[in-house]
């Protein structure tokens, strides 16, 4: 596995996303700040904008705590609708995933978690599959948007966390 974010502007780019079998692809990032901080921030639903800046908004139904099962909505900015997602496979402080409901019964997994390090240094992780029996449609046409947003979101991430790490 190697990391070839430049040193010069310390922030992940589309370069650095690593394509993966099957309609997949994920982007890892090194940060100073702890992972309990990054985990606070995956954590915090509602607030999901602050580094996502393509959100309106997001929050779980009502009554849901970030737990397996948990239900929410997202709205995108640009997006005729808001789209459904449902929690899964939570490993407190390690990693969970994101199943996106899309239309034609498709889904998108949003996998997150920590890589192991051999320094002091976080490095998280934001991995995305595409899933269903037209996977390699939806891949064609949601893949470029998703790898732009990606690295953005992950850069906003990572400068959110350190800024408020003590």
């Amino acid at each position: 596995m190697s990391f070839s974010i430049s040193a010069a502007s310390n922030e992940a780019s589309r370069d650095d996303i690593v394509d993966l079998d099957g309609y997949a692809f994920k982007l890892s990032v090194k940060t100073q700040a702890s992972k309990a901080t990054i985990w606070g921030l995956w954590e915090d639903v509602d607030n999901w904008k602050s580094f996502d800046e393509r959100l309106i908004y997001s929050n779980l139904e009502q009554g849901y705590e970030f737990e397996n099962g948990a239900v929410g909505y997202l709205k995108g900015k640009g997006t005729p609708s808001r789209t459904k997602f449902v929690l899964q496979n939570i490993d407190t402080g390690v990693s969970f995933e994101e199943v996106l409901k899309l239309p034609l019964g498709q889904t998108v997994l949003l996998k997150r978690y920590f890589e192991p390090s051999e320094t002091e240094e976080t490095i998280f992780t934001h991995e995305v599959v595409f899933q269903g029996s037209m996977a390699g449609l939806f891949t064609l046409i949601l893949e470029g948007p998703f790898k732009k947003d990606i690295v953005l979101v992950m850069n906003k991430m990572k400068s959110l966390a350190e800024a408020s790490e003590p």
